[in-house]
């Protein structure tokens, strides 16, 4: 059994704990459903609870699957493909990401700032400040997706493999 390294098991354990989120979702969602409908005494938190909790863990995956270079890719065309059409692919890709990830946090940047620093509610019975907390992190994370976006584009253009500082043996998975 090969060692894991420092980074990889603590990277892991970042992962397991984002996972965690699932766990907390399933459970607040389980217990609205038999708190309304067993009970007959919904809350007034569980559903956005739930929302913001998604909100973050997509968020997460967004960013956890560019670090990968493991995103959604059309890959019949990409490898039957020769090098230098692949490289072609790979920077419309990268100009794709970049308009994409880098308006969001460009257009994005006031209005998540204004919420930020207005706390600003959700505007429900609850009233979380969800959009103080998830504004700025979507802003964060398209922009850490960008810079994701130029790294895993720099790694294919000279040969590297995807994922391999990151590489765990299926003794050592996390899922």
């Amino acid at each position: 059994m090969q060692a894991t390294p420092k980074r990889v098991r603590s990277f892991q354990f970042v992962v397991a704990l984002f996972s965690l989120l699932l766990l907390i979702i399933v459970g607040v969602t389980f217990y609205e459903v038999i708190a309304r409908y067993i009970f007959r005494t919904p809350t007034i938190w569980a559903n956005e609870l739930a929302l913001w909790l998604s909100a973050i863990l997509f968020l997460a995956a967004g960013l956890y699957a560019m670090q990968r270079d493991q995103h959604l890719r059309i890959t019949v065309l990409y490898d039957a493909s020769p090098a230098w059409l692949q490289r072609i692919f790979d920077l419309i890709t990268l100009a794709c990401c970049l308009t994409f990830c880098l308006g969001i946090a460009w257009f994005g940047a006031p209005s998540s700032w204004q919420s930020l620093m207005n706390w600003e509610p959700f505007g429900t019975a609850w009233n979380p400040p969800i959009p103080a907390t998830v504004k700025p992190l979507i802003v964060l994370t398209t922009g850490l997706m960008a810079l994701y976006g130029i790294i895993n584009c720099v790694k294919r253009f000279r040969g590297i493999p995807a994922d391999t500082a990151e590489s765990v043996t299926e003794d050592n998975r996390v899922d």
